[in-house]
C-alpha cells in the first residue's frame, strides 16, 4: 500500500510560517501539549538520494467528520509519514505511512471506523489546495469480515485538503508546527466487502452520500526531521 514512485511536493506556505514566526518572536511562549511524534515510518530515501536533500515529516491529525446520516463524529488521532526532498532541487516525495485508531461510529454498537491509506497522496500546495490523498475507511466490527469498507483501493475515497487558516509554530525547540484543513467536497461510497452486513450498513449510515453532503475537518500537527 506504499507509494513507491515519488510525487511533487510543496511547503512553501509552511516555509514561509516558520520563517515570520521565527524572526518575528511569533513562536508559541505558553507551554502547549503536543502530540507524540512517532519517526518510526519515516521510508527509506530513494537510490542515490543525498540525506542533506531531504527531510522526514510527521503529521498528527484530529478532528471531526460528518457523512451520511453522521454528523461530527469526533476522529481518533491520525498518524501521517512522509519524506520530502526540500532543497537542492525540484520537491519530491516518499510515502511512509498512515496509521489511524479506531473511530467508534454511533448507532453501531461495536463498530468503528478506521482510516487507511488509499494508494495516492500529492501535497503540492496551491491556490486552490493544501494537498489531496486517497482513503480507504476500514470498518470494523466482531462480526463483520475483513475487508469491510467504505472506498475501496480501486475506487479510494479521495479527499481534497483546504487550509482556512495559517500555519503556526507552536514550538521552535523542537521544531513543531499546526494548521486546520477541511474537506467540504469528499464522496463517500456504499460500503463493499461487508457481506450480509452491507444492506445494514448502508442504511445506517446513510450510503452511499454525495459531494457537498460530507464534511472532514482537522487539527494537524507537524514535527519534522531530518535526515543529513
Amino acid at each position: 500500500m506504499s507509494l513507491k514512485r515519488t510525487v511533487a511536493l510543496s511547503l512553501t506556505g509552511v516555509l514561509t510560517a516558520i520563517v515570520t514566526a521565527l524572526t518575528a518572536g511569533g513562536a508559541a511562549t505558553a507551554a502547549e501539549p503536543l502530540p507524540d511524534f512517532d519517526f518510526s515510518d519515516c521510508p527509506a530515501l530513494p537510490t542515490g538520494a543525498d540525506p542533506a536533500q531531504w527531510r522526514c515529516e510527521v503529521l498528527v491529525s484530529t478532528g471531526t467528520l460528518s457523512f451520511g446520516n453522521l454528523s461530527d463524529v469526533p476522529l481518533e488521532p491520525m498518524r501521517l509519514t512522509f519524506a520530502e526532498r526540500w532543497t537542492g532541487g525540484p520537491y519530491e516525495q516518499e510515502f511512509g505511512a498512515l496509521r489511524s485508531e479506531p473511530t467508534p461510529l454511533p448507532g453501531l454498537p461495536g463498530t468503528s471506523l478506521r482510516f487507511r491509506y488509499g494508494g495516492y497522496s500529492d501535497f503540492q500546495s496551491n491556490d486552490e489546495r493544501k494537498g489531496e490523498i486517497d482513503l480507504v475507511a476500514a470498518l470494523e466490527g466482531p462480526f463483520l469480515p475483513r475487508g469491510c469498507a467504505i472506498g475501496t483501493q480501486a475506487d479510494p475515497i479521495h479527499s481534497v485538503l483546504q487550509q482556512p487558516g495559517p500555519t503556526e509554530v507552536v514550538s521552535s525547540d523542537p521544531l513543531v508546527l499546526r494548521f486546520d484543513s477541511i474537506d467540504e467536497q469528499l464522496a463517500m461510497p456504499a460500503v463493499s466487502g461487508c457481506g450480509p452486513w452491507r444492506g445494514l450498513l448502508d442504511h445506517r449510515l446513510g450510503l452511499p452520500s454525495a459531494s457537498g453532503e460530507n464534511v472532514l475537518e482537522q487539527q494537524t500537527y507537524v514535527a519534522i526531521r531530518h535526515y543529513g
